[in-house]
Order: structure tokens, then sequence, then C-alpha cells
């Protein structure tokens, strides 16, 4: 491990200043699950590392007057599993923060890291891409929102600025009616990362199906809505044409943990399971 400056700020005007001073040799620490280990194994050697765990506000869950969600970008994976409101109404996120790693690392890993981070196979991103969430980022002389849509750019890069930190993740409230879930296949039973996840959520007043699929390319995709599903629709049908739309939009990788054809052919059948899922309505089990 190299040499660095550490500093804790205590607000989000210091830490971007901080990050600024910089010029883009820092690197930001939150729960640390990804950072810790680059910095031992000599992948990340930044000067500075700016530690935001001390900024209040940031490991804050809140909600808007309309039922909208307001996550801190330093809530963890496990407080967002265990959450009760947000397992009813945003089950697929609650569902893929649980799909996180072994119960340390949830308790440690952020929902902001794991977006910033921008691994290809992180289990936030689909069902927070469907759910049309947006992020809140920091600059030193602003602040903006930027959709999580376009957010990511390639393998752990992102739209960010080197002074630029994510403060907060909002959802909208859910439209009436509406589900959604998530879904994810790995090597094993374990804490294991995804060789493909997916998330889905049904609109019954737009009759819209949104999908997001995982670990099959560089970025996360955000698949065009599937348009003029029916409530009761046939599920097994939908799933179909769902996981037809869903392969026309990913390009599939082969690495070390699974081939291209596995990882379409497992896209596939997480359309499938989806469909079926969130066409029989909010509260159901995947």
């Amino acid at each position: 491990m190299s040499d660095f400056l550490y500093e804790r700020p205590t607000s989000v005007a210091e830490a971007t200043a901080l990050l600024a001073g910089a010029a883009g040799a820092a690197r930001v620490l939150a729960g640390g699950t990804d950072l810790l280990v680059a910095l031992r194994a000599g992948d990340a050697r930044p000067r500075l590392v700016v530690d935001v765990k001390r900024i209040a506000g940031l490991a804050d869950i809140g909600w808007t007057d309309d039922g909208g969600l307001v996550l801190g970008a330093c809530v963890t994976a496990a407080r967002i599993a265990a959450d009760r409101r947000i397992r009813e109404v945003f089950p697929a996120l609650a569902e893929g923060a649980a799909a996180i790693g072994s119960l340390q690392v949830r308790s440690r890993a952020t929902v902001g890291g794991n977006l910033v981070n921008a691994s290809p196979c992180m289990d936030t991103a689909p069902p927070l891409l469907v759910l049309g969430a947006e992020l809140t980022v920091a600059g030193p002389s602003d602040e903006r929102s930027l959709p999580l849509a376009g957010f990511f750019t390639g393998v752990k890069q992102t739209v960010l600025g080197p002074a630029d930190l994510v403060t907060a993740i909002r959802v909208p409230a859910p439209a009436p009616g509406s589900s959604s879930g998530f879904a994810k296949i790995k090597r094993g039973f374990g804490h294991d990362l995804a060789l493909v996840n997916a998330a889905a959520a049904f609109d019954p007043g737009t009759r819209q199906i949104r999908l997001a699929i995982g670990s099959c390319g560089i970025t996360p995709v955000l698949v065009p809505p599937l348009e003029d599903v029916e409530p009761a629709a046939d599920p097994a049908a939908i799933g179909e044409r769902l996981a037809a739309r869903a392969l026309e939009h990913i390009c599939p990788i082969d690495d070390v943990r699974a081939s291209a054809e596995y990882r379409r052919d497992m896209a596939a059948v997480l359309c499938r399971r989806l469909a079926a899922r969130v066409l029989a309505g909010p509260g159901r089990p995947s």
C-alpha cells in the first residue's frame, strides 16, 4: 500500500474543495469495501483519501411528501435491505441491496459507493435504473441532479468529474398499483458477484414494463420499455416478449466467470421470471 494523505471533512463543501485541490489524485472513502481492497493490492494509488462518513445527512434515509425516496449516499446496503417501507414500496431496490456480498459487506457497503464504483455487476444499478432514480451531485461551485440512466460510461467509469461528490440518490414515488422485482444469477449460493442480474418494474397505468440488465456488458443496460402490457396478460407470453426485447439491446461479454452465450441465455431466464413477478402485482415474493 502506497502512502497517502487522509482527510475527514464534516461538510460537503469541505469535501469537494479537498477533491478539487487534489486535481484528480484523490479517492472518496465511504464504506471502503472496494477502495480498501484496491489500496492493499496497489491497484489504487491516490495522493489523498477523503473520508465522507462524518458529513451530516449522507447516511440519512428520507421520504418526500408525495412518497419518493431520498437515500444519502452513505446509506448502507444492509439498511436498505432491512427497511420495511423500502421493501414494501420499492421491493426491487431492497432485493438488489440484499444481494450484495455477505452480511459483513452489506453492513459497510454504501449505495453511493456501489454506484460510483461502476462495476458492471453492481446489484443496486438495475433496480435504481428501472425506478427512474436520479443522483444529487455536488461540485466545488454547484449542486446538480443527474439521471442514473447515462451515468455509467464504462467499466468503473462514470460521468463524474474529479471534484464531484454524489451526496444522495432520489427515487420518485411509484405509480399507483406498480410493482417491481430484482433477480440475480451467480455461481453459488453464497455471496458471489452476479453472472447476470436484472430488475423490472411494471406500471399498469401506462401498461409498460421497464427492464434493466447488469453484468452482461461494460455497463448496466436500461432496455427501452415493453409497451402494451395488460395487467391480466399471460406472464409466459410477456416473459418471451421481454426476453426478446432484452436480447436486442444487450451485448454480453465473455470473461473468467461466464461466457457470452450463457449470459444471453440467463438474461432471458431472468426476464421470464421477472415478468411473472411484476404481473403478479405489488408485494409478491420472487
